[in-house]
C-alpha cells in the first residue's frame, strides 16, 4: 500500500508574502546548496492532496481520460481546470477550489483527477525523506 505523508510544521523561516513569486512559483530552499524543502502554489498542493494514491484504479482511469480528452479541452476552456469523473468532464472553474467543491458535492469521494486544462504537466513526487516538484514542458 501506497503512503502519502506530508508535514505541516510552524518554524521560524521568514518569507515575504509580498513577493510576487510566492503563490505563482515553486520555490525550492536549499541548505547547503542541497535542496531541504519546497513551498510551491496552495492551489497546486490542494490539488496534490485531493488526489487519490498512485495504484488507485480509478484514478489511472480518469487520469488516462483527462489526457485522451486534453487536445479538445485546450481548444475550448485552455488555462481552465477540469474535473474529470467516469472518463467525462463534469465541472469547469478557474481554480482548483471553483472545482472541487461541487464535484464532492454531486459526486461524493468517488474518483476524480482535477486539473488545469495546460500544455505544460505538474508532476509531484513525494517521498518521506524529500519533496520534490518538476513542472515538464
Amino acid at each position: 500500500m501506497a503512503t502519502r505523508m506530508l508535514k505541516e510544521i510552524f518554524v521560524p523561516y521568514t518569507v515575504n508574502a509580498e513577493d510576487e513569486a510566492i503563490g505563482r512559483d515553486t520555490l525550492v530552499i536549499r541548505r547547503n546548496g542541497e535542496p531541504v524543502a519546497v513551498v510551491f502554489p496552495f492551489a497546486e498542493y490542494q490539488a496534490l492532496m485531493a488526489q487519490p494514491l498512485p495504484g488507485d484504479l480509478g484514478f489511472e482511469q480518469e487520469r488516462a481520460a483527462f489526457q485522451h480528452l486534453l487536445p479538445d479541452l485546450l481548444q475550448a476552456h485552455r488555462g481552465e481546470w477540469v474535473a474529470i469523473v467516469d472518463g467525462q468532464p463534469v465541472e469547469f472553474g478557474p481554480d482548483f477550489s471553483s472545482v472541487i467543491a461541487p464535484v464532492r458535492q454531486r459526486f461524493g469521494q468517488r474518483p476524480v483527477y482535477v486539473h488545469e486544462i495546460s500544455e505544460r504537466a505538474h508532476i509531484h513526487k513525494i517521498s518521506l525523506r524529500s519533496a520534490r516538484h518538476d513542472h515538464l514542458a
